[in-house]
């Protein structure tokens, strides 16, 4: 879903209503945990950001690099250096962070980064399970961390009456709303609810439109789906942390050869597309779609994906969910989206964009924000094959951007959404590009991708897909 409109506003209310989603929540944390050797824990102001642009904007005219809202800076104009040249690309996309953000951007130890992949340090799993909330992160062999939690509600289920499910929902609602439940967990001040209202009357001044929403009625989810068969599957050993804050990680040891294999041949058979009932036989066909939501700077970011989506149903790979699951210490495949393959022909590439959604009202009834964003590699493409996926703000102070290569059977796993804090819906650091495949490349870029959503989610394509159905298939992939 990207964000149009039909004549480019003011750089500050374009910021307003990019960050208008993040309103309700005063900070959202962005370094490592205390006394782990890479720098203190920092808390970082949302309307810090927005503030300091106000009280220069006076001055636009003459500096050209006034810190706006959000953490976004001034778009780059024609005098700015080649090395911010060499990241644009196809156009003038999103301005520089300001200086407030980029100071709690933290690289990756030359250590950890290089290399063909090794056992990943505590400090990492301690920030996965801290900052995004992944206690059980690629698990030890042998244990099963649900094994209790199942066992206890089973018991429960059996024996818990009417009146204290009802008492249950009433105390979680109370604590939602106080905000108590999320500054405990992040350390963060509970708002005092007068943040939210001024951000929303500055945003209704700035672009005259109202931002009250009416009340939104929640449908209750759909049930989940376990898939404890998944703790059976050894852990991942061959990690390169690439970045630490924010957290990108390639897990080299993620698929076989064979496995990148099957699943291009599953996306290249015959398939069904948008237009066509679906026939007997072809139920687990993959659907050639249209292009996945991202959040892109304009109407014309719409048009800067230039590759091939198919949508799978969770049935037909049960070896990515399976493996998605383990590597993520979940037993349930509930929150993830549709899984994905993508292919880029020679030329073909992706522009600068942000994997997390728009924050809209419905956006809760639709299982919420991205959280984390998987890609698999399923081909192998060289230095001057090009299709890298590149990371705009992450690739250090010569000013070149953090570059992933593709290699067969290796994912990338990132966290869009700034941790995944409620409220908080973009991680601006996060923003990266799919660079175009080489005019001359020996093969086509394929990746697999799955996006996991705060609370569960309900897949739309293809007709007919559930998470329900793909139990059967992961717990057989599991046992061979």
């Amino acid at each position: 879903m990207s964000f149009i409109y039909p004549k480019p506003p003011s750089r500050i209310i374009t910021l307003l209503i990019v960050m208008s989603g993040a309103a309700c929540c005063q900070s959202f944390l962005l370094n490592i945990p205390q006394n782990h050797g890479w720098g203190q824990q920092r808390v970082v102001s949302l309307t810090e950001c927005y503030a300091k642009a106000n009280v220069k904007k006076n001055k636009a005219k003459k500096n050209t690099s006034v810190p706006a809202s959000g953490g976004f800076g001034a778009k780059p104009t024609a005098s700015s250096s080649s090395k911010t040249k060499k990241v644009e690309d196809d156009y003038a996309l999103f301005p520089p962070l300001v200086d407030s953000v980029k100071e709690t951007l933290v690289p990756s130890p030359e250590s950890l980064s290089n290399g063909s992949g090794e056992e990943l340090v505590p400090e990492v799993y301690d920030r996965i399970a801290q900052i995004y909330g992944y206690e059980h992160f690629n698990y030890a062999d042998g244990v099963n961390p649900f094994e209790e939690a199942e066992a206890a509600a089973e018991e429960e289920s059996g024996s818990m009456s009417m009146e204290s499910l009802l008492s249950a929902s009433s105390s979680e609602e109370t604590s939602s709303s106080s905000g108590s439940l999320l500054a405990s967990e992040f350390g963060l001040a509970p708002s005092s609810g007068g943040g939210q209202s001024d951000f929303a009357d500055l945003l209704a001044s700035a672009t005259g439109v109202s931002t009250k929403k009416p009340p939104v009625s929640i449908p209750a989810p759909p049930a989940q789906v376990s898939v404890s068969s998944v703790s059976s599957l050894k852990p991942f050993s061959k990690f390169r942390v690439l970045h630490v804050d924010p957290m990108v990680v390639c897990v080299d040891d993620f698929f076989t050869p064979e496995e990148c294999d099957a699943l291009i041949a599953r996306s290249t058979t015959t398939v069904i597309t948008a237009d066509n009932d679906e026939k007997e036989g072809t139920t687990l066909l993959p659907m050639k779609i249209g292009q996945s939501k991202t959040v892109g700077k304009d109407s014309r970011a719409r048009a800067q994906r230039t590759s091939t989506t198919w949508f799978h149903h969770y049935a037909g790979v049960p070896e990515l969910m399976a493996k998605a699951c383990r590597l993520m210490g979940i037993n349930d495949i509930s929150a993830f989206e549709e899984p994905q393959t993508v292919r880029y022909r020679r030329t073909e590439h992706f522009t600068w964009h942000l994997d997390a959604l728009a924050p809209t009202p419905e956006l809760a009834d639709k299982g919420g924000q991205r959280c984390a964003t998987l890609l698999v590699y399923l081909t192998d493409l060289s230095e001057k094959d090009g299709g890298a996926t590149m990371f705009r703000d992450l690739g250090g102070s010569d000013g070149e951007p953090l570059k992933v290569r593709p290699k067969k059977g290796s994912a990338l796993l990132f966290f869009p959404a700034a941790g995944g804090i409620p409220g908080v819906p973009l991680d601006l650091r996060t923003l990266h590009c799919g660079e175009a495949v080489a005019s001359d490349a020996e093969q086509d870029k394929w990746i697999a991708q799955l996006w996991l959503r705060e609370t569960p989610y309900t897949p739309t394509a293809p007709p007919g897909n559930s998470h329900a159905s793909a139990s059967s298939p992961i717990s057989d992939y599991c046992a061979n």
